[in-house]
């Protein structure tokens, strides 16, 4: 275990440096695109009095509510879409080296778990400069980010294993995001959704999680638990399914991507 735990740290550092390899300002992209996404998003709707989050009572404005559920919404982007191409970029490093294949889509998803760190940083420092701050309901991240990294994990090992079985899953992946997106409450709280259309919106297990980190980080209330169990088990049934797959395919891959 400790020998993989290496390995993915290693791998993950890899994966970081190597996106901005030969850039000047090098691994400070990594901080410097989280950190733009998030004030252009404040900038565009926080500042601009014709928006409102669900009615002008609202804690905090549009940018902020948005910006609060953006955050665990790009890590899961980030790790799916990077995770689905994982085996492919790295078919190099598959036939030669003998490392455990989960490990590469897992090495995605923890760069996009840094920069996932530096989104909440940010969010904090903007929260506090705003007046709002929820104290101990930050704590509560400790049992939402888990279940939010389930999701990611798992989305991310069964896109890398079928996208090294039939290749166009991975632009698959990455054009089911958009859809994806617009069925998860980011940009808009859950009670404005049509009943019709709200169906949907509460089978993405994504949903829950993303109202979770509003809940808890601008509201400054708990977050219902059922919503939570439902992503939680999407999650282990997804990561369950991603380790079945990378079991049955593992031994074909250097055939696969050769």
């Amino acid at each position: 275990m400790r020998k993989e735990a290496r390995l993915l740290g290693h791998l993950a550092w890899w994966d970081l440096v190597a996106q901005y390899f030969g850039s000047w300002v090098g691994l400070l992209w990594n901080v410097i695109l989280p950190g733009l996404v998030i004030v252009v998003y404040l900038a565009v709707f926080e500042l601009s009095p014709k928006f409102a989050f669900g009615g002008w009572d609202t804690v905090g404005g549009y940018g902020i509510n948005l910006v609060a559920a953006l955050i665990p919404w790009l890590m899961f982007q980030e790790g799916v879409s990077r995770g689905a191409n994982a085996y492919v970029d790295q078919r190099h490093l598959l036939t030669q080296v003998p490392i455990p294949p989960a490990l590469y889509p897992l090495a995605n998803v923890t760069s996009a778990v840094f920069r996932h760190a530096v989104g909440l940083v940010l969010l904090a420092i903007i929260l506090a400069m705003a007046g709002i701050w929820t104290g101990w309901h930050w704590l509560g991240l400790l049992y939402v980010f888990p279940i939010a990294l389930l999701l990611t994990c798992g989305g991310a090992i069964v896109a890398a294993s079928l996208t090294a079985l039939h290749r166009d899953v991975g632009p698959t992946v990455a054009a089911a995001m958009l859809p994806l997106f617009f069925t998860t409450p980011v940009i808009y709280p859950p009670h404005v959704v049509p009943a019709p259309l709200r169906v949907v919106m509460d089978l993405n297990p994504l949903s829950p999680v993303v109202v979770a980190y509003r809940d808890l980080l601008v509201t400054g209330t708990t977050p219902l638990s059922g919503g939570l169990i439902w992503s939680a088990a999407v999650g282990l049934v997804v990561l369950a399914l991603g380790i079945v797959l990378t079991r049955n395919v593992g031994p074909e891959l250097a055939e696969r991507l050769g």
